[in-house]
């Protein structure tokens, strides 16, 4: 028996079908330092870094000029690509501490970026590595607790609502999207 012609969708998802499952590839990434892991905590810790990446290669686009651009805002924290780039730092940190705090370890209560570190955008790729390095040593012992056991972690956020330490990670995440998409706008 002949073998059957292949129609062209068949022939076009055939060729459109990747040669490596791409989840094989293992991430790099200099935002932190065990990428991979498995788990939430893994997976929130490799798109967070993957988020922060993202962000930090819209920020390096900008030219000095551009960075310190200001626009009519009511937050303070939106003015410009430096504040925000100020905001996204110290918020990094401080989803750290409310983790820490949550697990009764050593936190700062109210973290705040200092801008006289900021001189430039290609200073936000290591400011922002701290915070995100502190958070993945922070998560490290959940790493393998359990479900119940991170919600047992739940705590209240300055803005309202309450958290566990997964849920937190999560909205870090997104934190970074939305500004990313912010200041590719600018």
């Amino acid at each position: 028996m002949k073998p059957r012609p292949i129609g062209r969708l068949a022939l076009s998802i055939e060729r459109s079908r990747p040669t490596m499952i791409p989840s094989a590839v293992r991430m790099t990434t200099t935002f932190i330092h065990h990428p991979g892991l498995s788990g939430p905590f893994g997976a929130l810790m490799d798109e967070y870094a993957r988020a922060a990446e993202d962000f930090c290669r819209v920020v390096e686009s900008f030219d000095l000029l551009r960075f310190d651009a200001e626009r009519p805002s009511n937050n303070p924290s939106t003015i410009s690509p430096r504040a925000i780039c100020l905001h996204v730092i110290g918020a990094a940190h401080r989803y750290a501490h409310y983790i820490r705090k949550a697990l009764g370890v050593e936190f700062v209560e109210r973290y705040e970026a200092d801008p006289a570190r900021l001189h430039s955008p290609r200073d936000v790729r290591g400011l922002l590595t701290d915070g995100i390095v502190l958070t993945e040593q922070t998560v490290e012992p959940l790493l393998k607790a359990t479900e119940q056991e991170i919600q047992a972690l739940s705590f209240a956020v300055r803005w309202g609502p309450r958290y566990d330490p997964e849920m937190i990670l999560e909205h870090a995440v997104c934190h970074l999207l939305r500004h990313r998409r912010q200041l590719e706008r600018w």
